[in-house]
This record gives C-alpha cells, structure tokens and sequence, in this order.
C-alpha cells in the first residue's frame, strides 16, 4: 500500500477556501482508494512511514516544510495552484524557481493552469500529471433540496458567491454591480483581508448580505446553489471549483472572462471582464430576464476518473 503525506504552507487553515477544501477531498479519495494518506499535522505520522509527499501552494514559507521534506529524501509532488494577478518581480520568480527544483512531479488541473504556470516557471526535468478538478459527489445529488437556506437567511431572489474574501477574489465589483438592482447578493466566506472586507461592506447597499462560510457540501450549501437565481464570481485569477460544483448544479453562471473558464465552461456561462461594472451589471440584468439554467446540461467527471492520472502515477514509482 502507496503511503502519501499531503503538506501545505503553514498558514492555509487559518483561513479555509478552496485551496484548502481541495486538499480535504483528496485525502477523503486516495484513503478510500486503497491509499493511506494523512494531512500533515498531530495526527500524522512520522516523515519515515511515507512513501510520497504531494505539497499544496507555492506560497511564501513552504520552503519551511518542503526544504526539510527534500532534504530527508521523500518523492515530492507539487500541487501549486498557482495563477499570478499581476506580473511577478525578479525575486519573487526566483524564490519560486528554487522551491520547485525540489519537486520530482507536477500536478495540473487545467490545461490553462499548466499555460500559466509555464509562462513563468521551467518544467523542464518534471514530470507533469494532469488531472481534472475535483468535484465532490454531493453535488451531483438526485432528488429534491430543501429550501433551508432561503428560510434561514429569508430570501426569495438571490445570487451566491461563496468563496474566499480577498482582493483577488474581486467581491467588490459584484458589490458594486448589484447597486439599485431588484436581486439580493449573498456573500459568504472565510476573510482573509480584514481591510477589503469592510471595503466591501462600505460599499454594499441594502440588497447585499454577508453570510458566514457554509460547511461544505451541506444541506445549508447545496440549498443555497440549487435555489439561487445566479451564481456568481468574477474572480481576478480564474472562477476555479466553486464554479464547477455550482455549473454541476445547473445553476445560471455568471464569470469573469479567463482561459481557464473558455477551457471549462464557455458554453454554460455568461462571460464578463472582471473589471468592468457595467459589464457585470448587463449580465447580471439578463440573467434576471431570461434564467434558463445555462448549466443545466453541464457534466463534471467524477472524483476517481479526476484523480486516475494521479493514482497511476503513484502506482509506478518506486
């Protein structure tokens, strides 16, 4: 039996999004495939009893854990969900460029992920493995979802965004877009900057809630998706699995433009420019005139045909 540590830098738990939830899954797949495999921490066992390590995030100060990790021999994976929003500096591509030399692999969930990436960054001696996104069988639930997130929070017509508040994230054009419109917006998550979370609640009129995060994949989420009038994210780097799980839902889709989401979902959204709120808002108005469900022919892989490149991979190293 493969025996693989998943890591990530030390701060992604402070703050749980995607990133985070991502690695959850993919625990929770490889242990019920026939893999052991733990998240680092007190439960973990030590380095010695681990075949592999597939560490998430190129972010500043997993050279902490993946410096001790090279250093004591391991196989090392990297899963560096990594998507610049402006032009990176001299030293930040050389910090990036000495963490992976490290890295025997290289996973990539997009073909647009794997575009970026290498724009930046030479995979030359890597082995890359591509896979799909992850998507959570409890999305593709049959059957009727209660109506427990619109009696809880009282709503009738809404929009959700889920995710992440950050900068990059860009809720504050939604919030702006939504100004005036006969549409509430919901926006519910973790907040990792303080600063642009009151910004945005500054900037909100009286038909934008801020909710906290849901538990994934609950009652709570999933009735939240499957009776929204749109979901929506327009996100400075790309929409990513939210958009995903929501589009697997049938929801009505409204995205800011990227390669990443011509890749996935072109046929089964309205593409925007992030930046342009008048853009955001026509879409915005349309979806509330026509709501088709745009989605609602979209087919996700499921978790193990996402993950087999992975799990090959895994088999055949020593």
């Amino acid at each position: 039996m493969k025996r693989i540590l998943l890591t990530t830098w030390p701060s992604a738990f402070l703050h749980r999004g995607g990133g985070e939830q991502e690695i959850l899954l993919l625990n929770e797949f490889l242990n019920a495939s026939g893999v052991m495999s733990d998240i680092y921490g007190p439960t973990s066992r030590s380095l010695g009893a681990y075949d592999s390590v597939i560490h998430f995030s190129m972010q500043g100060g997993s050279e902490l854990i993946v410096d001790e990790l090279a250093g004591a021999g391991r196989h090392l994976i990297l899963w560096p969900n990594l998507w610049f929003v402006e032009e990176p500096g001299e030293q930040q591509i050389e910090r990036l460029s000495r963490l992976l030399a490290r890295f025997d692999a290289v996973v990539f969930k997009s073909h647009a992920e794997q575009a970026h990436f290498s724009r930046y960054l030479s995979l030359e001696g890597k082995e890359v493995i591509r896979i799909a996104p992850l998507i959570s069988q409890k999305f593709r639930r049959k059957g009727k979802i209660s109506r427990v997130f619109q009696e809880s929070y009282g709503l009738d017509r809404y929009a959700i965004w889920p995710g992440i508040i950050e900068p990059q994230k860009n809720q504050l054009a939604a919030v702006e877009a939504f100004k005036g419109l006969d549409l509430d917006l919901v926006i519910s998550g973790a907040i990792r900057d303080e600063a642009y979370a009151a910004e945005c609640r500054r900037a909100a009129g009286p038909n934008v809630t801020f909710i906290p995060v849901m538990p994934f994949g609950s009652e709570l989420h999933l009735s939240a998706l499957a009776h929204s009038h749109l979901f929506i994210e327009l996100s400075r780097d790309f929409p990513g699995t939210s958009a995903l799980e929501a589009a697997t839902m049938g929801c009505e889709l409204v995205l800011s433009q990227s390669a990443w989401t011509v890749e996935f979902l072109a046929d089964v959204c309205k593409q925007v420019d992030a930046n342009d709120i008048g853009q955001i808002r026509s879409a915005v108005v349309a979806a509330m005139e026509t709501r088709v469900g745009s989605a609602a022919g979209f087919n996700s892989l499921s978790m193990s045909d996402s993950v087999a490149p992975l799990l090959h991979y895994l088999e055949r190293i020593e």
